[in-house]
C-alpha cells in the first residue's frame, strides 16, 4: 500500500515539475533576468542569503535553458537529415 502511495506522489511531483517550467527559451531568459535582478536588489539591501538564493534560482533556470537549447539543436539536426534523405529518395 505504501509503495503505491509513494509512486503516486513521485508521479505527481514529476508531472508538476515537467508542466511548471516553460520550455520556451524566451520565457526562460526572462525568468533568468528576473532572478538576477532580484539578486542584485537583495544584495543592495544587504541580504546576502536572499541574494544567494536568487542566484541559485537563476543558475537553475540557466541550466534548463541550456538543456532546451541543446535539445532544439538536436531536433533541428534530425529534421534536416530527414529532409535531406527524403530529397535524395525523390531523385
Amino acid at each position: 500500500m505504501q509503495n503505491n502511495g509513494i509512486q503516486n506522489i513521485n508521479s505527481q511531483r514529476n508531472n508538476f515539475l515537467r508542466n511548471s517550467t516553460s520550455r520556451n527559451p524566451h520565457n526562460l531568459e526572462k525568468i533568468i533576468e528576473k532572478y538576477q535582478s532580484l539578486a542584485k536588489e537583495a544584495l543592495s539591501i544587504g541580504d546576502k542569503v536572499l541574494h544567494e538564493s536568487y542566484l541559485q534560482h537563476s543558475d537553475h533556470f540557466s541550466r534548463i535553458l541550456s538543456e532546451v537549447s541543446e535539445s532544439q539543436k538536436i531536433k533541428n539536426t534530425d529534421q534536416e537529415s530527414k529532409k535531406i534523405s527524403v530529397l535524395e529518395e525523390k531523385k
